[in-house]
């Protein structure tokens, strides 16, 4: 537990320690992002495809043009199949860049296309299984949409869909997703 909050530290402080070049950072959207995301998808433990559940909360900042470095934690919900007892929740923490493929902006409004790849560390705990710790590494595609608005608290809105494949010691699985962040 210990360790699981010294990552989250560390994470929380990595938008302090990366920053962007000055020169670079009106075209790199929107500068630091905090924000939510909830998934669903398939993971393999012990030789078991699990349906996981996720929410997780997220921090995102720019640290190049059109490249963001991100981190997240999840809470995770496992499940063998809707009519069984059996069950199971985890954590996640996960780090990553993300790099912008295609992007439109237009007044006010940014679309984009992103791919990202990362690696973290999942602590999971089933009725059948026990604990496990799951190095973890994951790789896809992010797309949304950003809203700039100068009148708010929150100058920037961003809302996205995400889907990833997700590989763990006993294979790959998949996770989609859809999140919100704001910025300043």
């Amino acid at each position: 537990m210990v360790k699981l909050l010294a990552v989250l530290l560390a994470l929380t402080a990595l938008p302090g320690v990366v920053r962007a070049d000055d020169e670079e950072a009106p075209d790199d959207g929107p500068p630091l992002l905090l924000g939510f995301r909830l998934a669903a998808g398939k993971l393999p433990i012990e030789h078991q495809e699990l349906t996981t559940m996720a929410m997780g909360v997220d921090v995102d900042h720019p640290i190049a043009r059109r490249w963001r470095a991100f981190g997240e934690y999840e809470f995770m919900w496992l499940e063998r199949d809707q009519m069984s007892t059996q069950h199971g929740s985890g954590h996640r923490v996960l780090a990553g860049l993300r790099h912008s493929l295609v992007e439109k902006r237009e007044h006010h409004f940014r679309t984009y296309l992103d791919v990202e790849a990362g690696g973290g560390m999942a602590v999971v705990d089933d009725t059948v299984i026990g604990v496990r710790m799951l190095p973890t590494g994951f790789g896809g595609l992010r797309g949304g949409y950003d809203f700039y608005a100068s009148d708010s608290p929150s100058r920037v809105f961003e809302s996205e869909v995400t889907v990833r494949a997700v590989m763990v010691g006993d294979g790959t699985g998949v996770m989609a997703g859809f999140g919100m962040q704001w910025g300043n």
